[in-house]
């Protein structure tokens, strides 16, 4: 039997749309073989037949209004009785998106506590921030948003920041660079955890140019 995995995207007010939704679909469009892809694309896949089953999570599960308008329906909150994740997609936003998360305790308790019970945990942009906040990036290498590495760096000293990359694997915590690098980050994840081809399959089915194989230890 094929092994799956059920990823959460975390969605908070103004997190960035590309942050969430390049993951997202990265995730939902891998399959285990590549007779798989014409009926995904198709009449579509029954959920056993997935690898990774994506759902989004906010903390109250009420409507999100993303960066810059654009609206969408978390499938749980966090007192949600009927969700369980494996990996867990931290995106980022605006600065000031970011702050109130901080200043959010339950939120941030949330991640460090499912990081805690041994989760896969991976940022992107300026979600690094939340993470470091939750006390993961203690003593770890990690990315973000250009605009952001200054920040990460002054605000949390025992992190060691890493630039000019797309990606930093600590192991089961990952960081990625700004927005589009999320989509590197989760086809490197999904060739973690299921080979080079399949991450090869999604990104052809994504026609996504870009050499996502680039991390921090090959710069």
């Amino acid at each position: 039997m094929n092994q799956q995995w059920k990823v959460g995207i975390l969605l908070f007010e103004d997190v960035d749309v590309l942050d969430y939704a390049g993951p997202f679909e990265v995730f939902s469009l891998t399959v285990y073989e590549d007779d798989k892809i014409a009926p995904l694309l198709t009449t579509g896949l029954s959920n056993e037949e997935k690898p990774f089953i994506v759902n989004t999570i906010s903390q109250t599960g009420e409507l999100i209004s993303s960066h810059n308008g654009l609206k969408i329906q978390p499938d749980f909150g966090f007192q949600s009785p009927d969700y369980e994740f494996d990996i867990l997609i931290v995106p980022g936003g605006p600065l000031y998106a970011i702050k109130k998360c901080i200043e959010n305790k339950e939120l941030i308790n949330w991640i460090s506590d499912f990081y805690n019970a041994g989760g896969i945990v991976a940022s992107v942009c300026s979600g690094s921030i939340l993470l470091a906040e939750a006390g993961l990036l203690n003593g770890k290498k990690a990315t973000t948003h250009f605009l952001a590495l200054e920040y990460l760096k002054a605000m949390y000293p025992n992190t060691t920041v890493v630039s000019n990359v797309r990606y930093v694997d600590q192991g089961d915590l990952l960081t990625s660079a700004g927005v589009s690098a999320g989509i590197d980050m989760s086809l490197y994840l999904v060739s973690k955890l299921m080979g080079e081809k399949a991450a090869a399959r999604t990104a052809a089915t994504e026609e996504y140019p870009y050499d996502w194989r680039i991390k921090e230890e090959n710069r």
